[in-house]
């Protein structure tokens, strides 16, 4: 499975870094051993195989996490893709600026599961019903329903999802968790305030944001609020300024933790989020060479959230150490209002929702049983979605646009999922201290998805029974085996090997998106007898503490992917319409992705007393990957959303007595040019496919460097701030700007850059 040519690079980065890091001071490590073997218990009880790591709410402070996307700023292969209003590359003149999802390791959008307290948001919206091919591989809107200022963590996890995971998906999760009460109390404080404001000029935004939290260890709770107003995020062009923005944001957070008896511990929070944007912008042509209508949008999202959550440690049922029962309900509602002003078409307005309500319940039972940890649960999902549309347009054309121009994105659906996993962790002694740990596990997933309501996408020339052939019912079984190694180097340093199954079941865009069959040209459609994607995912890896005062994580992957939904282009009969050109989603692409990352952090104080407060970190990751369609004489291509070489250097000195603090990072990445292919385009009628004569604009590498510090006034008021691209470096973000063409126009290529130098300033208040 494993192919040396593929991973050879990975291995040489990963292997290299992680011997050069941990040589540093060897000897000691062997002095120190004996001290090590009292935290082994400790340990174990979070030692586990895979690439996780954790965000915390000081993490984000200190490096100036202020929306969906800056919170990642310093993760080598973490980042979030977005869009700008009035872009071209196929865009729909109506799309959304904003954030689009994550992407881990090359994978983005819906591929990377998002959650909040174990709930998952929305999928990132195509919209084809304008701009039809030439939208393949953008999103209309995205899934940014969060604040950061309502958590106080933010677990991730790379590669395909663990099978204790809720949520399920081939690229990884981002799971955050909201702030809860038992966080800021313990014995002897019962109540706590803390206030933070903060003032970012890359996008002229004002935060002020508020936690109270009151009780004890039997009842307690917490209540946050939080607000922003902000303006549109600067670039560093030297011809277009960003398009004008306007927007603010509003956010509470309700909830209680309760005792209720010696064996349950209840929590609940109900979490509310909301947004508003107003925005002016110009739209460009798929080329970006010339405008084709001045716009204005307002947009707007809200999601509700409630969740409980039960944990039962039974006293007198010997098989059960604990239960943990949760029930997540969420609402969102998102609404674009476009007012389009075309040089072609005139005046129009378009109005677009994405509506979802969803539930789910997961039970999970754990047990120790002398050597082995046990773990084992059930979760079940329900989710309804619709997406309202009208248009004032009316079409130029009609007799190729008998409906209008413009139609209802897709169908409304209900979708159900039940799922069961198991995982099992054996400890095997080694030599005392060391030890073998064997984690096998399988998940079972059921998925089943169908469209409701079809007469809302009936036109002219196709009813609701002819949509009904189309459009069915879709449903898959999945069985996702895993199994890992762990042995311990030393107690708190350990190697793992994994291997795991993954699955990513059609999403409701897919299979029922798109149907263009009000246009006599052609029609986009969906696909109801869609197969899953799947993949088998490897890994080698260290992490932990090789050494006092060294921490480290490494790993090499090696991921291999079939049933990669796309469009292919087919000439056949479809219900009411009859024999005609049609663009439909299939299980089109098979690929892989391999690659490398390394992350450190080194506390200098631990071997030199004279520099006690000094420490450094570097972080560095690096990964390839290729797909090839099923289409006579195609090969394999690299995956474009794949990001380039990524380093973060970082240098930092704590006062001591905590009093004050600086860091100064930079963060590195290599130029990369997408390569296109013909595929979105391929007629599909015998012939090979042929190479792609189209030239992607090259995104230059950079280098910046951020320089963030602290004061502490008193134990209770801290100012924070930092100084970002201190050198003032003009720079593009490749994952958001992969489909420039080269032949654009400069202008609308500067209109893409990232800000300039910019800076922000807080007040923290904790009491």
């Amino acid at each position: 499975m494993f192919n040396i040519t593929h991973i050879k690079k990975s291995v040489t980065l990963a292997v290299g870094l992680t011997f050069s890091l941990t040589a540093v001071s060897s000897e000691k490590s062997q002095e120190q051993q004996v001290e090590d073997v009292i935290t082994v218990t400790s340990y174990e009880t979070y030692k586990n195989p895979g690439s996780k790591q954790e965000i915390s709410e000081q993490d984000i402070r200190k490096n100036g996490g202020t929306n969906f996307g800056n919170i990642m700023r310093y993760q080598p292969l973490i980042s979030a893709p977005g869009n700008i209003s009035g872009s071209g590359s196929g865009k729909s003149s109506w799309d959304r600026g904003g954030f689009t999802g994550y992407n881990i390791r090359g994978l983005d959008a819906n591929r990377v599961s998002i959650d909040i307290d174990g709930m998952s948001l929305p999928i990132a919206q195509r919209r084809f019903n304008s701009v039809g091919r030439a939208g393949f591989g953008t999103y209309a809107i995205g899934r940014d329903y969060i604040d950061p200022y309502m958590y106080n963590k933010i677990d991730i996890e790379s590669g395909a999802t663990s099978v204790g995971n809720t949520n399920n998906a081939l690229g990884g999760s981002v799971s955050f968790k909201t702030k809860f009460a038992s966080y800021y109390l313990y014995p002897g404080k019962t109540e706590y305030f803390g206030y933070q404001n903060g003032y970012d000029n890359a996008d002229r935004s004002f935060h002020q944001g508020l936690t109270m939290a009151v009780g004890d260890d039997q009842l307690n709770g917490i209540l946050v609020l939080s607000r922003r107003d902000g303006q549109q995020t600067r670039n560093h062009g030297d011809s277009i300024s960003a398009y004008p923005e306007n927007w603010h944001s509003n956010s509470i957070l309700a909830g209680i933790g309760w005792q209720a008896t010696e064996e349950h511990l209840i929590h609940a929070n109900v979490d509310y989020n909301n947004k508003t944007k107003h925005s002016h912008y110009d739209t460009w042509d798929k080329k970006g060479q010339q405008i084709s209508s001045y716009d204005h949008q307002k947009n707007k999202n809200n999601r509700l959230s409630m969740m409980i959550k039960d944990q039962w440690q039974p006293e007198y049922i010997s098989w059960i150490d604990s239960v943990i029962t949760q029930f997540n309900y969420q609402q969102t509602k998102v609404y674009d209002k476009t007012d389009l002003n075309s040089i072609r078409d005139g005046k129009f307005n378009i109005q677009t929702h994405y509506n979802t309500k969803s539930y789910s319940l997961s039970s999970t039972l754990l047990k120790q049983v002398q050597n082995q940890k046990i773990t084992a649960g059930v979760n079940g999902k329900w989710s309804e979605d619709e997406s309202p549309f009208y248009t004032s347009a009316k079409s130029l054309y009609p007799g190729i646009f008998p409906d209008g121009d413009y139609s209802k994105p897709q169908a409304d659906s209900r979708s159900y999922q039940l799922s069961a996993f198991f995982e099992d962790r054996i400890v095997f002694n080694y030599q005392s201290e060391n030890k073998f740990y064997l984690v096998p596990g399988i998940k079972a997933i059921y998925q089943n998805t169908k469209p409701r309501d079809l007469e809302n996408m009936a036109v002219s020339s196709i009813n609701t029974s002819q949509l009904g052939r189309q459009y069915k019912s879709n449903s898959d079984f999945q069985l996702l085996p895993s199994l890992a190694f762990m042995y311990d180097i030393n107690p708190n340093f350990t190697a793992y090997l994994q291997y795991k199954r993954g699955a990513q079941m059609p999403n409701q865009n897919q299979l029922y998106g798109s149907y263009m069959a009000h246009s006599n040209l052609y029609a986009l459609l969906g696909n109801s007898n869609l197969n899953t994607e799947t993949s088998n995912n490897f890994e080698l890896g260290i992490k932990g503490q090789p050494t006092y005062g060294i921490q480290l994580s490494s790993s090499i992957f090696y991921n291999k992917y079939k049933d990669f939904i796309a469009y292919t282009r087919y000439t056949k009969n479809i219900p009411g319409t009859g024999n005609r050109l049609i663009y439909e989603a299939e299980n089109r692409d098979k690929a892989y992705i391999y690659g490398a990352e390394l992350s450190s952090q080194f506390n200098f104080g631990t071997w030199f007393d004279s520099l006690n407060g000094l420490s450094a970190n570097f972080a560095i990751g690096y990964s390839q990957g290729k797909s090839k369609s099923n289409y006579l004489g195609d090969k394999d291509v690299d995956i474009d959303t794949i990001a380039p070489l990524k380093s973060v250097i970082g240098i930092s000195w704590d006062d001591p007595n905590r009093i004050y603090g600086l860091s100064l990072t930079s963060t590195l990445q290599k130029s990369k040019k997408a390569k296109s292919t013909n595929r979105e385009n391929y007629n599909n009628q015998g012939q090979p496919i042929t190479n792609s004569n189209e030239e992607y604009f090259k995104v230059p590498g950079y280098g910046i460097i951020d320089l963030t510090g602290y004061y502490n006034f008193t134990k209770n008021i801290k100012v924070s701030g930092g100084i970002y691209n201190l050198t003032n470096h003009k720079y593009w973000d490749y994952l958001s700007n992969n489909k420039l063409y080269e032949n654009s126009n400069r202008k609308y290529i500067n209109l893409f850059t990232a800000p300039g130098r910019s800076f922000q300033l807080g007040l923290d208040i904790d009491f």
